[in-house]
């Protein structure tokens, strides 16, 4: 766990990423990447990497939080 919260607090944009699917369940790249005011390359990126550790899930074109992810968040949140 504190190797993936070290991951997430490394980069400002995983961090916010995650917060913003934590508050807001799931959204598609586009309007992560509208809301977050970030290229959609960028945000691409972003979530592939969230996706192979297992933060997030992508079902169709939305992305979501996994439990795991929602654990991480959560701690990130907390510090």
């Amino acid at each position: 766990m504190d190797e993936l919260i070290g991951f997430v607090t490394g980069n400002n944009n995983r961090q916010k990423i995650l917060a913003l699917l934590g508050s807001k369940g799931e959204l598609d790249a586009a309007r992560i990447a509208k809301t977050m005011h970030l290229v959609r390359f960028t945000v691409d990126g972003i979530l592939k990497e969230l996706l192979e550790k297992e933060l997030v899930v992508k079902t169709g074109e939305l992305y979501k939080l996994t439990e795991l992810g929602s654990a991480v968040e959560k701690q990130v949140h907390n510090m």
